[in-house]
């Protein structure tokens, strides 16, 4: 009975082949997804080619002509090489608005910058040996806040009220490590 199961998925193989053999190679190939269709890129461009422009003489500069975009970027470069050309302008003294931001900033740099007094983080490397100092700390009890907190629900109080139960971790058993 076995034998003649194998006969006949060898026998619906062969069929499906001859009736494939029949339908064009292109045609099963996209059908099956393995020839793709690329598009030609000389028909998918949208823009035109480039163009040489109908006259090459450039315009002349006139003298009713803005010239604020020159002079912005002018004064950017000063900035840039003087900050104090950008604090206090080109001319005239600083204004009140400057003279109170300048004072805010100075007095803000005078604070220490307290991140730096702390004491220093364990290294890289020390966070990956977690094996390494430090006991086993405590773990919430799990029955017992579950308790808890249906005794704050029962009586109307906030989840956060009362102590949380903890116990002892405890310890590995296998080399201090699991």
């Amino acid at each position: 009975m076995r034998v003649i199961v194998g006969f006949r998925h060898v026998a619906l193989g062969l069929g499906l082949s001859a009736l494939l053999t029949g339908c064009a190679g292109s045609d099963v190939t996209r059908a099956f997804g393995l020839q793709r269709n690329v598009p030609d890129e000389y028909t998918v461009t949208t823009r035109a080619p480039l163009s040489m422009p109908p006259s090459t003489e450039l315009v002349k500069p006139g003298t009713g002509i803005d010239h604020t975009r020159d002079e912005s970027q002018r004064m950017e470069a000063l900035e840039t090489l003087s900050p104090d050309v950008a604090l206090h302008g080109t001319s005239g003294p600083d204004s009140s608005g400057q003279t109170m931001l300048i004072n805010e900033a100075d007095d803000a740099a005078e604070q220490a910058d307290q991140g730096e007094l702390g004491k220093a983080g364990e290294g890289y490397v020390d966070a990956l040996l977690f094996w390494k100092g430090g006991g086993a700390g405590s773990v919430v009890d799990g029955d017992a806040e579950n308790r808890r907190l249906k005794a704050n629900a029962a009586l109307g109080n906030p989840p956060t009220k009362g102590a949380t139960p903890t116990k002892k971790a405890k310890k590995s058993k296998v080399l201090g490590v699991l």
